[in-house]
């Protein structure tokens, strides 16, 4: 095995170690206090851009030759890699099921922010509708 191809699966390792850091930064983030109402848009955008090149480079490095021939080789030190891969999948997977119950719950908000006023409808004991001096007080508006 030559050094080229000993460094393949540990690059990809260590990728996945940054990967899964990343992603762990990125969870907290989401689940702060305030997460409903925008804080922390910025570091999300950051980290997204961050997240998407370290997954560029992961996916690139994998493809690699030498990388192919050293999982071949060592088929030990790639499972364990493909073990670190599967918890990238998996902390993306718990961030985006968290993502998605922000984004609904924002859905939602906006949804009743957006439904129009009910007319305020007053009744007197006998059932007949009243405004109560309602249309006076707006005519002294």
């Amino acid at each position: 095995m030559n050094a080229s191809s000993a460094e393949g699966l540990e690059e990809l390792e260590s990728l996945c170690h940054r990967i899964c850091h990343i992603l762990e930064r990125e969870n907290a983030i989401l689940r702060r206090k305030n997460g409903l109402i925008g804080d922390g848009i910025e570091e999300l955008e950051a980290i997204q851009s961050e997240k998407d090149a370290k997954i560029a480079l992961l996916e690139r490095v994998s493809r690699d030759e030498s990388c192919v021939n050293e999982t071949r080789s060592c088929p030990d030190k790639a499972e364990r890699v493909r073990a670190s891969i599967n918890r990238c999948r998996d902390l993306q997977s718990r961030n985006h099921q968290v993502f998605s119950r922000i984004v609904s719950a924002q859905r939602k908000i906006m949804s009743i922010l957006r439904q129009p006023d009910d007319d305020l409808q007053l009744y007197d004991r006998g059932g007949r509708g009243r405004d109560f001096g309602l249309t006076r007080r707006a005519e002294l508006a």
